[in-house]
């Protein structure tokens, strides 16, 4: 029988020689190692020697702020609108004849100067009556009193020394058509106010809101003339013009006291001096805002006021406060605070604040040490030393 070849003995010489191979690169790789590990490295040992603390110091831009008097102004969005206004209508029952061109919505009317005018026929007519009354009334007495004197000259030829009484005098005939007399003369009067009335004016100057009235249309009192002919339009006074506009109670708390202070209202085209004339007694239950009521100068011409309904912004001056600094805001840091130095060190404060204009940041004043900082400092914390110098002043 034949043999089969023998290979175990040249597996195991492949392997031994894969195991020398695999440690000789393992050393190789340590001597390298060990090679990079020695060499020196690139330190410029003299930039790192001329260093010194003082010199490591940043730099810090800081001013010097001074104590003065700031007054505040609050300053609030409103709305104009009218604190009360006159519905117009006809006292008498008639048919319009006349309406002043001035008697429409945006037109103005003069104090005591008529703007409708009622067809007055039928009330002249009574007034022509009720003057024939009162001199039909005035003939009666007229005639009473001289059948009372000659009564009384025959009372007396006939009575001599006797008092004669008051029927004899006719006292009760007199005293009936003087009453008589004094009803005329009051139906008179009252034919004339109706007269009167059928002229339609106002006693102050006002402006038209809204008008509804044409010539012929038959108008009158609500309870004669029912629906719209008992109303002819909305006037308002000047005077009734009021702008009303939110605001803090925390700043009516700064403005007290509030009344009578003077105030600046900025429209869209135009600017009007006012003053605060009252203050709401309740806030809004969902703002919780008060609300503050302003009229205009009583000297501002009627027809450059604004219209009702008109947004405006209000500016109201507050009280002057005392020792406080006037801030700029690139010295604000985070959460409302500062970077004050002292000692060469930066420390942090958070002054109280007052309140904003545009001057600055108005606050109280507070020992400022060696400066303000001004500016963001990167990496700035409690406690670093730093190098103060003045920073330029602003324009």
């Amino acid at each position: 029988m034949a043999e089969e070849p023998n290979h175990s003995g040249n597996r195991s010489g492949g392997a031994e020689w894969r195991g020398f191979a695999q440690l000789a690169a393992i050393v190789i790789l340590i001597a390298v190692a060990l090679l990079f590990a020695r060499a020196p490295g690139r330190i410029e040992r003299g930039a790192a020697s001329s260093l010194s603390p003082e010199s490591a110091r940043p730099t810090v831009r800081v001013m010097h702020p001074a104590p003065t008097e700031q007054a505040l102004t609050i300053e609030l969005t409103g709305a104009v609108n009218l604190e009360e206004r006159v519905r117009v209508a006809s006292e008498v029952v008639g048919r319009i004849a006349w309406v002043s061109p001035a008697f429409s919505n945006g037109g103005s009317i003069a104090a005591n100067e008529p703007f409708i005018r009622i067809d007055p026929a039928e009330f002249e007519l009574q007034v022509e009556a009720a003057e024939m009354a009162v001199r039909e009334a005035e003939a009666r007495v007229w005639v009473e009193r001289a059948a009372a004197e000659e009564d009384l000259r025959a009372f007396e030829r006939e009575n001599p020394g006797a008092e004669p009484s008051e029927s004899v005098r006719r006292l009760p005939w007199i005293a009936e058509a003087e009453a008589r007399l004094m009803r005329a003369q009051t139906d008179l009067k009252l034919a004339q106010l109706r007269l009167e009335r059928t002229n339609i004016s106002l006693p102050y100057d006002g402006r038209v809101a809204a008008s509804d009235v044409e010539v012929g249309e038959l108008v009158g009192p609500a309870d004669v003339v029912d629906g719209p002919s008992s109303r002819l339009g909305m006037v308002y006074r000047t005077q009734a013009l009021q702008v009303a506009a939110p605001i803090e109670p925390r700043d009516l708390e700064y403005l007290d006291p509030v009344i009578g202070r003077a105030a600046r209202v900025v429209g869209e085209m135009a600017t009007w001096e006012a003053r605060v004339a009252r203050v709401s007694s309740v806030v809004a239950p969902k703002t919780r805002l008060a609300s503050v009521f302003l009229k205009f100068a009583e000297d501002t011409h009627p027809d450059s006021l604004p219209a009702p309904g008109t947004f405006v912004e209000v500016d109201i001056a507050g009280p002057v406060y005392e020792d406080v600094y006037v801030l700029p805001e690139s010295v604000l840091q985070e959460r409302d605070s500062v970077w004050v130095v002292r000692d060469g060190l930066l420390s942090a404060f958070a002054p109280t604040t007052v309140g904003r204009t545009p001057a600055g940041w108005v606050v109280q004043a507070f020992d400022a040490g060696e400066g303000v900082v001004v500016g963001l400092l990167p990496g700035a914390r409690e406690g670093l030393a730093v190098e103060a110098t003045d920073a330029a002043p602003s324009n």
